[in-house]
């Protein structure tokens, strides 16, 4: 048995994406998204390079989590604007809340935006959200 599909599933995020690409595409920021799994050392990787770039590039952070805020609490103590998304059990983030959580960012002032997915590799590499580059921690020792 085969079984048409009429219409790809992801086409609404995908457009939502191509929408976010241009609104910071528009405004000068490039942005990564940054996805890794669980303790792979994402959020340490994000912190070395705020340490390192943050004199010298304007960034922002789009942090994805479950539940938690801890990451977003870590990465508030460099004094770079961080927006928290919680999905409540979503294994993922798209395009649509990066969409909202870009809403509340100064674009105009930033050169940089990483958009630290929730911590799993399957989920987030299916779904587009608006970045000009995928980013993949596979373990910080």
């Amino acid at each position: 048995m085969q079984i048409q599909v009429m219409k790809n599933i992801l086409g609404q995020n995908n457009k939502i994406a191509d929408d976010n690409r241009k609104l910071f595409s528009d405004n000068n920021v490039f942005v990564i998204n940054l996805m890794g799994s669980p303790g792979s050392g994402k959020t340490s990787l994000l912190e070395a390079t705020i340490a390192k770039l943050k004199d010298e590039i304007k960034m922002a952070v789009i942090e994805g989590d479950l539940f938690t805020a801890k990451d977003a609490e870590r990465i508030e103590r460099h004094n770079v604007p961080v927006i928290q998304i919680n999905t409540a059990g979503g294994c993922h983030l798209d395009a649509p809340m990066v969409k909202r959580a870009a809403e509340s960012l100064n674009l105009e002032s930033l050169d940089l935006i990483v958009v630290e997915n929730v911590g799993n590799l399957v989920c987030p590499a299916e779904f587009d959200v608006g970045e000009n580059v995928n980013a993949v921690v596979l373990s910080i020792t």
